[in-house]
């Protein structure tokens, strides 16, 4: 895990549940998430985009140990959620959901924090 760059953490990816969500979002969020993981797989995720995630949010969710990020920058429409985990005694960015970060007043689709929520709780 110390071959990503420097200002970078490395981050591991779960195929079912990435082809999941790109089952749900648009083409141009599957661009988005596609190079996304592209980079994060092969480089890490760059340190100064995580940003922590409300613990408690108002969606009702849940997402203790777990960092965010914007997509694509600097549009920020989408969203991927990242749970912390130890791994050989180092820090690794466990992919957790990808989506729109927030919808429109009235709609019923999942925001990538209710998504994320929903599987941390399995």
């Amino acid at each position: 895990m110390s071959d990503k760059r420097a200002g970078r953490a490395p981050a591991q990816f779960d195929d079912a549940a990435f082809s999941e969500d790109l089952k749900r979002t648009s083409d141009a969020g599957r661009q988005v998430a596609e190079a996304a993981r592209r980079e994060y797989e092969q480089d890490g995720v760059p340190i100064d985009d995580l940003l922590p995630c409300e613990e408690e949010g108002r969606e009702g969710t849940a997402l203790q140990h777990c960092m965010k990020v914007y997509l694509p920058r600097p549009g920020d429409k989408f969203g991927m959620v990242f749970r912390i985990e130890l791994s050989e005694n180092k820090a690794l960015l466990v992919y957790a959901a990808f989506g729109v970060r927030h919808h429109p007043r009235n709609s019923h689709a999942p925001t990538v924090y209710e998504i994320a929520h929903r599987r941390l709780q399995q």
